[in-house]
Order: structure tokens, then sequence, then C-alpha cells
């Protein structure tokens, strides 16, 4: 009897623990897929700034629901400073789900100088027949710098205190601003097929420009100009690297793979991306209101000529080592300098003039405008922009604001 009831308690045991083994990676029965079970990670903009505190949430998406509960412990790696840390982690999917979330935050030790990316992972598959898909990369940005003003700099703002009745040191430093870009539909790759609107909440590094006189003073955005940083760099990367559906088409001409390989920029090394705008010119001052002149020219491909834009400057790792490797004469650096598939960002950004309406996009089109209300504390701008894939113009809404 006793033999009967430990051949019972084993086969019973063994059971359980193939139906815990099994339920979750083998879900055939009741959806007919028979693959693998994945876990995608994904999380809308992986990017953390190390002074901060706000957690980045990460989504956790099973490919099939498992029949019992599951639990997956995600890890970060190769982070031996502990730049990082995971909360609500473990994560627990229940049974007949497939969704969940954990957070990713910094530990504020202000250790880095330039920008770092790291992997989230999973530290141990729990049951057999699933995977995880692939690591979430993401990139950790360090404190910004705050540009110190000089003898002559300090000289000019008293000076438009005097001239003007206005302290520009209200709006020098790190300035909250919050901004709004609805993209439009018909571009020529899927993520910009559709209109979409997303609203940025960020923080611009203003000083005094080089260019001020003391006539005319001229803020510099030397730190996520607009907000803009951050959607600007997803843009180029959906336009490169992450463009699947003509850089790594079967038909895809040659030169996206080379420019990939001479450069070692692809999909796991995006590089980094930083932006800067000078000439932001305060002008009819009056009552303690400034209108913002903020445009620019930007030269034409061919040479022809040149055309209004709002002229952002862009330091993006990937050109900078191909015009270090042009500068040095390397044949397929210099072929590749404007070919489709270079890594130069104004190749596929700020394409169109800003001023007049070039796409005969009446719906999307806005005329650029700027003001600064120093009594009531904010700074507003709107214009639009462009890119290689769009489908038109996007509308770009900035407000700042002193409290």
């Amino acid at each position: 009897m006793k033999k009967e009831m430990k051949k019972l308690f084993v086969y019973t045991m063994g059971m359980f623990l193939l139906s815990l083994a099994t339920s979750c990676g083998d879900e055939k029965e009741n959806t007919g897929y028979t693959g693998v079970n994945k876990i995608h990670l994904s999380a809308e903009n992986p990017v953390i700034e190390e002074a901060g505190a706000t957690p980045l949430t990460v989504n956790v998406d099973l490919t099939t629901a498992c029949e019992q509960d599951v639990t997956l412990n995600f890890e970060v790696l190769d982070d031996k400073a502990g730049i990082l840390k995971l909360i609500h982690n473990p994560v627990t999917i229940p049974a007949g789900q497939k969704k969940a979330t954990f957070q990713v935050v910094s530990n504020q030790k202000n250790l880095l100088a330039v920008d770092a990316y790291f992997q989230i992972g999973i530290s141990a598959v729990p049951v057999e027949n699933m995977a995880l898909n692939g690591t979430l990369s993401v990139r950790v940005k360090p404190n910004p710098r705050i540009p110190g003003l000089s003898e002559k700099q300090l000289a000019l703002i008293e000076g438009y205190k005097a001239k003007y009745n206005i302290d520009l040191t209200d709006w020098l430093g790190i300035i909250s601003c919050r901004t709004v870009v609805n993209s439009p539909a018909g571009g020529s790759t899927t993520p910009f097929a559709s209109e979409f609107e997303r609203i940025l909440e960020g923080k611009t590094i203003v000083t005094l420009s080089e260019r001020s006189t003391a006539e005319l003073p001229v803020l510099k955005m030397v730190d996520n100009p607009m907000g803009l940083t951050e959607y600007c760099f997803w843009v180029l990367k959906q336009e490169t690297i992450e463009n699947d559906e003509y850089w790594y088409d079967e038909n895809a001409g040659p030169d996206y793979a080379r420019v990939m390989k001479l450069l070692e920029w692809n999909k796991d090394n995006p590089g980094t991306f930083a932006m800067s705008l000078d000439g932001i010119h305060l002008t009819k001052i009056s009552g303690g209101v400034a209108k913002l002149d903020f445009l620019g020219e930007k030269s034409k491909g061919d040479g022809e000529g040149s055309y209004p834009v709002v002229p952002f400057t862009y330091v993006f790792s990937p050109w900078e080592y191909q015009k270090k490797l042009i500068a040095e004469g390397n044949p397929d650096a210099i072929e590749l300098k404007e070919v489709d598939g270079t890594a130069d960002p104004d190749h596929y950004l700020m394409l169109s003039s800003v001023a007049n309406d070039d796409f005969g996009d009446e719906l999307n089109f806005v005329a650029p405008k700027g003001e600064i209300d120093f009594t009531a504390k904010k700074m507003t701008f709107q214009f639009v922009v462009d890119h290689y894939l769009a489908g038109g113009y996007t509308r770009v809404t900035v407000t700042y604001e002193k409290k």
C-alpha cells in the first residue's frame, strides 16, 4: 500500500511539474501557437537622466498567455557601478495574462561624464520553451553642464536691465519645457504612416549667446533645444538604422549595409546624439514682452541657394566618425558622404522651408513665431519641421515657464 501511494505521489508531482513547465511555453492547444513564448521588452522613450528621479516604465509582453502565474526576474547587465536600479521587480504575470510592467530609475550617483547605454535583460528564464526576445537598451544622460557667464556677458545683462527693463537671468540655466509634436499622416514608412501626437516634458539649458550686443539680446539653447533632442534622435533612427522597410529589405541598395559596417553603426550601437540652437533674437522689446526671431538659413543639397529653417546644430557620434574618416581620405567614407545612407543628420532632418509652405500642406503648416513675457514668466514658440520620410510638416508647440 505504501509503495502504491509513493508511486501515486511521484506520478502526481511529475504531472504537476510537467504542467508548470509546459503551461507557459506551449499554448498550441488553446491558441494554435506552437513556437517559443517570447518575452518582449519595450519603453516609449528609453532615456534616463542620471540626476533625475523620474522612473522609466518598461513594458513586458508575452507572445502568448500562460496557464499558471509566471514570475520574471529582470536585471541591469554590466552595471558594475550601480548607475541604475529596477523597481517593481521581479514581475509576476497572472495566469491568462500577457502584460506587465516594471521600472528603471537612476541611483543618482552622478558618475557619468558622457552618455552611456545599459542593457536590461533577464536573470533566468523560469520555464521551458520561453525566451527573451532581446534586451532593452536604455540611454543614461549625465548631468548637464550649465555654462558660466563671462564678465562681458554679465555687463550686457545689466545693460538690458537699464535699457529695456528686463532681467534675462530669469531665463538662463535649466528651464523646464513642455513640447507638443503633431506628426502628419502619409509618411513613407510605418512609424509615419498615421498621424500622431507626442507630449514631451523636459528641460533645456539656456545661456546668453556670444552673438549678443548691447542693443540686441540673443539666447542660445545649449542642451535639448525646444525639448526636441530625444524626439529628433528617434526620428533619425527611424530614418536610418531602425528603418526595416528600406535599409534591411532584400532589395535594399548596398550603401546602407556599407555605411553601417564602416561606422559600426547599427541598432545595438546607435551612437549618441545632441542638439543646440543659437541665434534666438529678442526684438520689439516693450512692456516686459519681446518677440523671438529664431530662424536661420540652411544650404540646399546642390549648393544652389538656401532656405529658412530652425537652425539646430547636431553632434551625432557616427557622423563625427564618418567626418574623421573623410578627413583621413577614406574612399568609402567620402563616397558615402552625401548618399542616402550617410550618417549626416542634415541629410534627413529639416529639409524644407519653415517660413513658407513648400509642401502645400495647409492642414499642418503654421508660420513660425516666438514670444517671451517677462511678467507672466512664460516663453513660447510655434513652428514646423520635416524629415525625409515625412508625409508633410510636423507641427511643434513649445512652452517654457518659470514657476
